[in-house]
């Protein structure tokens, strides 16, 4: 499939977000989402500290090895980053998808993404907050950090969406992957959404893709015509070509009790290796 064709529109569509100045729309009016900056800490230090600096910390570590003090490392999501990393290496569905293009990678902010106003008035409802994040990433450096509040007992989600029209004509997959810190409790699910036509059609993925705590979950959906990874939808060039909305849910069916963060990171689309 020749994916060329349609590239430089595809790009000016990624620049015309709903949340970018000079985008095709404006912000919907809503309660305002916090969200959580990246923590930039950056230390200017007068040349004549720095030999200071790096003296105090040579001997330290010269008094750390002789009297062979124990160090307890600290439990931090990043230590499970590379691990991540190797697993998603070999479970990317690179024998399916070819041509990729990503779409939004969070390397340089959310991209537009944000909890709808919506969603934050209903109490199935449990996102609390949204920012990019270092912690982990499948791609680059950055990822998107969604916090939850999951309490069990009822059916919950966590749901952070981009209001984006795209014309995805000369693609026939679409593909995001979902990370699960390792403390996470089993059962937690997702899945892609999308609002398609000038009547906003909501679409869901027919099925969610279980979550696994500790690695990177790859999530594919075939926009192919005659594709049946959508609800109660017929998949034609009329539906690809007049994309509005992309949502990704998190959800709890009763049982996980979870709070704490999920990433997504590298949504991407391509055509169908076959």
């Amino acid at each position: 499939m020749n994916t060329k064709a349609k590239k430089d529109k595809i790009d000016s569509e990624l620049v015309n977000t709903y949340f970018r100045p000079g985008g095709k729309g404006k912000k919907p009016r809503g309660k305002k989402v916090r969200k959580v900056k990246d923590e930039k800490a950056g230390l200017k230090i007068a040349p004549i500290v720095m030999p200071v600096i790096v003296a105090v910390v040579f001997f330290g570590s010269l008094y750390l090895l002789i009297t062979k003090a124990p160090r307890t490392p600290l439990k931090d999501i990043t230590q499970t980053a590379p691990q991540a990393a190797k697993s998603y290496a070999t479970s990317k569905p690179s024998s399916i998808i070819k041509n990729e293009k990503v779409l939004y990678d969070f390397e340089t902010g959310e991209n537009g993404w944000e909890i709808p106003s919506w969603a934050m008035d209903k109490p199935d409802h449990v996102a609390t907050s949204i920012s990019t994040s270092k912690a982990v990433a499948s791609n680059g450096r950055k990822s998107l950090k969604l916090d939850s509040s999951f309490p069990g007992g009822m059916w919950t989600a966590s749901l952070a969406e981009i209001q984006h029209y795209l014309d995805l004509s000369d693609y026939e997959v679409l593909s995001v992957d979902i990370y699960l810190p390792p403390d996470a409790p089993e059962g937690l699910r997702a899945k892609v959404i999308l609002s398609v036509g000038e009547e906003w059609r909501f679409t869901e993925m027919s099925r969610s893709i279980r979550l696994q705590p500790g690695k990177w979950t790859n999530i594919t959906a075939s926009i192919r015509e005659g594709s049946t990874d959508w609800k109660r939808t017929k998949v034609d060039n009329a539906f690809k070509s007049d994309v509005r909305k992309i949502a990704i849910r998190i959800e709890s069916n009763r049982k996980p009790v979870y709070t704490g963060p999920v990433y997504i990171d590298n949504f991407r689309v391509g055509s169908l290796a076959d």
